[in-house]
């Protein structure tokens, strides 16, 4: 069997890309098989990702501002360990940096992959990624021993593995790398339904396949905000699309029915005393529940972590990537300590300082969309891109987003997404504005004054 060049081109890609958003779990594979082939592979992903990134830099005119941004924040923890490396500081968690901001670096493959690429490549490279990452979710949730994690099969767990992190009850809350990629795929499928004349029952059934894949976290603010993000985005393309009448009366009765008939079930079937059963199991289970405790146990870790910025040069780049504080601030154990605030925006500015934190907002969230609006952008990609931008930004406000790989390279294809369509707006534009008449020129309006010629 032969592949074709577009076909090499198509799995090479994805291949190389599911090492950043962790599809296959190869390096937590690899680390339960034999944890210095776990070390070896991980130093091997990060010499490809240099090449790749060099090379793609080869092949570009320019990068935008954004993606030197970027790069420069992926480059701190390099100088960070060179620095601590030669003032023979201590060096416990520097490495881990280097994976962790990896894909701050291969901004320029993205970006370039991007540019030669068309909507529906991009669009459909992702959604494998996404429909092998939520198959594997929905099967850990399904036979949670098969999965590693302190709630699984016992054994330990690294960051691209689909873990089982606890059991909330009977139900096991599934842990995994890429929900910013299972989000992406969700807009997607919604906005195919929408908008789309065929396949409308495929594209809601594939969009409660990724919802259930996202409900398998148990986790308040994913659910809150994907709800919220999806409304907003549904009111946003009813209103701005052609979508046909008979459409709109499809989803709605399609809804309305969906709701009426869960309602009915529940009311005068045996379900409906299994399910009260059931919410009176999880009344008072704090995932189901408003409860701030977890919140505010996160405020008060950022608290604690910026007692130690206590200089002006710790305030401008940080306190190192050597620096730890105690995994449980209330009991605090020396063996369990933890370099990452739950706050990310708060643990960036923490570990890199102002300067990092201005580098992230600049170059991963705002001038993307800045550019976005100013050639505004309407193709669904770049709709769905820039939602799943929102989503990033509203999610690393309070939990771990911007120290892992999987999260960063989301934000990497959405900026690299819509500053290479914003250039190429920018190129067209340029090219058919016609240029304003020179003085001599024989397109001179009558009665306009010439400059005299000194």
């Amino acid at each position: 069997m032969r592949l074709s060049r577009d076909q090499l081109d198509f799995w090479g890609y994805a291949a190389l890309f599911s090492l950043f958003l962790g599809t296959f779990s190869l390096f937590g594979t690899l680390h339960a098989l034999n944890p210095a082939a776990a070390d070896g592979a991980t130093l091997l992903w990060l010499a490809v990702t240099w090449l790749a990134s060099g090379l793609a830099l080869l092949s570009l005119r320019h990068l935008p501002l954004p993606g030197v941004l970027l790069t420069l924040l992926g480059l701190m923890p390099y100088g960070y360990f060179a620095w601590l490396y030669f003032t023979g500081a201590p060096m416990v968690g520097a490495f881990s940096y280097f994976y962790k901001f990896s894909s701050l670096l291969v901004f320029p493959v993205v970006y370039l992959w991007c540019q030669r690429r068309s909507d529906a490549r991009i669009e459909q490279t992702l959604m494998l990624l996404a429909t092998v990452l939520a198959a594997r979710v929905l099967i850990a949730f399904a036979v949670p021993g098969l999965f590693p994690g302190r709630a699984g099969n016992g054994q330990a767990a690294l960051w691209d593995d689909v873990t089982i992190y606890e059991q909330v009850g009977p139900l096991a809350r599934v842990f995994y790398p890429g929900v910013a990629l299972l989000f992406f795929a969700l807009i997607v499928s919604v906005e195919r339904a929408l908008t789309r004349p065929e396949g409308m029952r495929f594209e809601l059934a594939r969009a409660a396949f990724f919802t259930l894949a996202l409900s398998c976290t148990l986790t308040r603010g994913f659910l809150l905000t994907t709800a919220a993000l999806i409304t907003l985005y549904v009111m946003i393309r009813w209103l701005t699309t052609q979508v046909s009448q008979s459409r709109r009366v499809r989803l709605l009765t399609a809804g309305a029915l969906f709701v009426l008939g869960a309602g009915v079930a529940v009311t005068t079937t045996p379900a409906g005393l299994a399910v009260t059963r059931l919410a009176e199991q999880y009344a008072g289970q704090e995932r189901f529940s408003l409860d701030g405790t977890n919140i505010d146990w996160r405020a008060e870790q950022a608290r604690l972590a910026f007692t130690l910025v206590q200089t002006p040069e710790q305030r401008w780049i940080g306190v190192g990537t050597n620096v730890t504080i105690p995994e449980d601030i209330k009991a605090p154990n020396p063996w369990e300590t933890t370099g990452e605030l739950h706050y990310s925006f708060h643990s960036v500015q923490w570990t890199f300082g102002y300067v990092g934190l201005q580098l992230l907002i600049w170059g991963g969230l705002l001038l993307p969309l800045l550019s976005a609006l100013r050639w505004r952008l309407r193709s669904p990609l770049a709709l769905t891109l820039l939602t799943t931008l929102a989503f990033i930004s509203v999610i690393g406000s309070y939990t771990i987003v911007f120290t892992n790989a999987d999260w960063n390279f989301m934000m990497v294809v959405c900026s690299a997404f819509l500053l290479a369509r914003a250039q190429q707006a920018a190129q067209a534009h340029r090219w058919f504005s016609a240029p304003e008449p020179l003085p001599w020129r024989p397109g001179v309006p009558s009665g306009t004054p010439l400059e005299p010629y000194d």
